[in-house]
């Protein structure tokens, strides 16, 4: 390999260092990159204006300092917009319900309906529920939609609760706005949702959130299974569930 090539992909790698030092740093001046990236200054310049040149960096013209420029932004959206929730978190539902032998579904919230985009039946769980995949149902009474509305904008759940008609699907199907509220704050403390029949007589489920690169909800995952059984191995079921949404919100960006 010639000399220009191994000198071209040494800049490459020294340029993406310095995009991935700006994951920890707000902004930063000359001297300080080049000590804590060890670069020699004038090399460091050099880079830092052709990065500059290619919207990737800015320099604060008042203070002298670097940092991340429009560029990044760009190519983040680019990324997450490639992103299909489904496709993420496919895998995942998968070993969830391969760890667990239980019914796994997820879904997002859509125009105040829970719709589900995915699940996974395993063999093991004895279940036979008549779901097929775009089965929709109110949030206010499913494990998910709970879940859902819990991290959605205060504002658009107060206008949901007070203009949806809310029935019971089941005797623990909870139909009182406030009492709804009071659980969507527990759901917000601990992170997930245990709904004890609250859709189906005998069945229940453990559900917890999904996050995007903004930290906003992106969709909601739960396991499904007969009463006794979610009750008997509570514990077991939300430790699989929150390990493998923690894992697809960051593949979601969540947290970078």
């Amino acid at each position: 390999m010639s000399e220009s090539k191994r000198t071209s992909y040494g800049n490459v790698s020294h340029a993406l260092d310095i995009l991935l030092f700006f994951r920890e740093h707000e902004d930063c001046s000359l001297g300080e990159m080049a000590e804590m990236l060890e670069m020699k200054k004038s090399y460091l310049s050099k880079l830092l204006h052709d990065m500059e040149e290619k919207g990737f960096i800015s320099q604060d013209t008042s203070t002298g300092k670097y940092q991340l420029g429009l560029s990044c932004l760009e190519v983040g959206n680019a990324y997450e917009k490639r992103l299909d929730i489904r496709k993420v978190a496919h895998p995942h539902l998968i070993k969830l319900s391969s760890a667990t032998n239980e019914l796994v579904h997820l879904g997002v919230l859509d125009s105040n309906i829970v719709v589900l985009l995915d699940r996974i039946m395993n063999q093991g769980s004895g279940l036979r529920l008549q779901f097929h995949l775009s089965l929709t149902s109110p949030p206010y009474a499913t494990g998910l939609g709970k879940v859902l509305l819990a991290y959605s904008d205060p504002k658009m759940v107060d206008d949901y609760l007070s203009t949806a008609k809310l029935e019971p699907h089941s005797p623990h199907t909870t139909v009182d706005p406030n009492m709804i509220l009071a659980e969507l704050e527990q759901i917000r403390l601990k992170g997930y949702y245990l709904s004890f029949e609250t859709f189906e007589s005998g069945i229940s489920c453990v559900a917890a959130p999904v996050f995007s690169r903004h930290g906003k909800i992106a969709a909601a995952i739960s396991i499904c299974a007969p009463s006794i059984r979610i009750m008997s191995k509570q514990k077991e079921l939300v430790n699989h569930l929150l390990e493998n949404t923690s894992e697809i919100s960051s593949k979601l960006g969540h947290g970078s």
